[in-house]
């Protein structure tokens, strides 16, 4: 099955609020989800480090992968860090 990981410039299209912020995102391997996954580095220093899982199932295409990738911005990334981009 392919898998479409993001790049760079993807991240960089769909995270760019929280990169401006300061988040860095860290992509690899994830043995808990058993796929890739997308590390969240917080500031220097911080112990906070969510990760927000790249299913398989959801980055089939590149249009589902953008999909996905928005859907854990607007959902999962925004959760954690409420009130960090506004």
């Amino acid at each position: 099955m392919k898998y479409f990981l993001p790049d760079e410039e993807s991240l960089r299209e769909i995270f760019g609020a929280y990169m401006d912020k300061g988040l860095r995102f860290e992509m690899k391997p994830d043995s808990y989800f058993g796929c890739y996954a997308l590390k969240v580095r917080f500031a220097e220093g911080s112990n906070a480090s969510p990760v927000l899982p790249l299913y398989p199932d959801k980055m089939q295409t590149p249009e589902a992968a953008q999909q996905w990738l928005e859907h854990l911005r607007d959902e999962q990334l925004a959760m954690i860090t409420r009130g960090l981009v506004g």
